[in-house]
């Protein structure tokens, strides 16, 4: 389970980062101490060797040897022939390292034989040239750090000293270095878990959350105030997708009630006609009669039931366009046709103002929404209403007008007139003719053309629906 846990793989991620930050920084160090520490050694060794090599005069010695300049220094004077030849002044201060002193040498002559060596120095073979081709170099032997000189002639000096208490003070260092970089790792390991746990603290809150509504409790929000970090603006978008549920759920189960409100009075009318024909023997006309009415309340079921899938289609996705260019002025025109009937029985009186538009559209769909603008103004206001439609161009959309005189729309009924069976019918005739999704789906096609669709009153007198359309090309 370790290893699919976010925590512990972002925990293993930062201790693996940190364990190799840590090991390169603390061994960069002591890499750095022990190279310095080796460096003064070997400082002190190559400061040795000049005041070295005069002091050691075997008979028959090559330079270095026999009182004249070491290689490289100066020389002083002519030669004047070996009896002449004085060694120069033994440095007290010098030698003193070596007669007291941690330091030691052992001097060779080409064929091998120990010549000189000081007090304090061990017994050890002469080196060979084949541990390095150069005349002087520095080497590691057993506890003592040395350093090998050849002369032109082949004799050889190794000058020394031991090392053993810096090899332990590097031990000490090391272990030192260890203790720290453990406590380090320990820290960061700690700290790393705690920010780990911090920063993942919201997904543990969004679990609960989402159980809790999956429980049935859809009023659980995420209580998330680090709303500045990734998750927190995370459970930010959940906190909303999960409102826009509960209010699509809330829709759903209001346009369920609603629906069966709906469908259960034309039911109740045919049932009710038809026990009451068969109760008895009627005349024809009677029967007639009774036919009618049910021929009148299937035909409102029928209504419904088509909107209602007009609507599902909708909701499912399945709604689809058939795009071409297509002339406004037309598709005006035929609507106020089919309209027409309707107008003749409420007395109202038709105006139009329509500018030939081209647009993009499906034309059957967008005479569907000004046949529903039209009867929703002739059923929702006293007959004799006056209703004017307008299209015209603006700059680069077409405005679609639907206005008439009028009683108009309550304010606090404004926002909800595209609402799934809302009715604002107390301010009106009280009509209830219509099903109330005329205007839920003309808001469904115009926004499915790219447009949009709002309602207002009007200054003066009565309401008005503005529908604006993108103009093709």
């Amino acid at each position: 389970m370790f290893h699919k846990s976010i925590r512990w793989r972002i925990q293993a991620w930062h201790t693996l980062l940190l364990v190799c930050l840590v090991t390169g920084m603390l061994g960069a160090f002591y890499s750095y101490e022990r190279s310095e520490r080796y460096r003064t050694i070997d400082s002190q060794l190559h400061a040795l060797l000049t005041p070295l090599l005069p002091r050691i005069n075997p008979r028959g010695g090559g330079p270095g040897f026999d009182g004249g300049p070491p290689p490289g220094g100066p020389d002083d004077g002519p030669d004047r022939g070996p009896e002449e030849r004085r060694p120069p002044p033994r440095n007290q201060a010098s030698f003193a390292e070596f007669e007291n002193g941690p330091f030691y040498y052992d001097a060779w002559t080409p064929r091998h034989d120990l010549i000189s060596k000081s007090p304090t120095a061990p017994v050890f073979p002469m080196p060979t040239r084949a541990e390095s081709a150069r005349a002087q170099f520095i080497r590691n032997r057993a506890d003592s750090r040395e350093l090998v000189y050849f002369g032109p002639n082949g004799d050889c000096v190794v000058l020394g000293t031991s090392i053993a208490q810096a090899a332990g003070e590097l031990h000490r260092l090391a272990l030192a270095l260890v203790g720290v970089g453990f406590g380090l790792v320990i820290f960061g390991l700690t700290g790393g878990w705690w920010v780990a746990g911090h920063a993942l603290r919201p997904i543990d809150e969004i679990s609960a959350a989402a159980r809790q509504i999956a429980n049935g409790n859809r009023a659980k929000r995420i209580d998330i105030r680090e709303t500045e970090s990734e998750l927190g603006q995370l459970a930010e978008v959940l906190n909303w997708a999960f409102d826009q549920q509960a209010g699509a759920l809330e829709q759903q189960v209001r346009f369920t009630a609603d629906a069966s409100h709906e469908l259960r009075t034309p039911v109740s009318v045919i049932l009710t006609q038809a026990q009451l024909a068969l109760s008895r023997e009627r005349q024809g006309h009677e029967y007639r009669e009774s036919l009618i009415i049910c021929q009148r309340a299937a035909e409102r079921m029928r209504g419904l039931v088509t909107s209602l899938l007009e609507l599902a289609r909708v909701d499912s996705g399945e709604f689809k366009l058939t795009l071409e260019e297509c002339d406004l002025a037309a598709v005006a025109a035929e609507s106020l046709e089919l309209v027409t009937p309707l107008a003749f029985e409420k007395n109202a009186v038709l105006r139009s103002a329509v500018e030939p538009v081209k647009v993009k559209a499906d034309a059957t769909r967008l005479g569907q929404v000004f046949v529903n603008l039209l009867y929703n103004a002739m059923q929702h206001n006293a007959n004799g209403v006056e209703i004017n439609l307008s299209v015209r161009r603006q700059a680069n959309e077409v405005l679609i007008r639907v206005a008439d005189n009028g009683a108009g729309i309550p304010p606090e009924a404004l926002p909800h007139v595209f609402e799934r069976f809302y009715r604002a019918d107390k301010s009106r005739t009280g009509s209830k003719n219509g099903s109330g999704l005329g205007l839920s789906i003309s808001q469904a096609i115009v926004q499915a053309h790219g447009g949009a669709i709002r309602a207002e009153n009007q200054a003066e007198r009565g309401a008005v629906f503005i529908v604006s359309l993108p103009v093709a090309g």
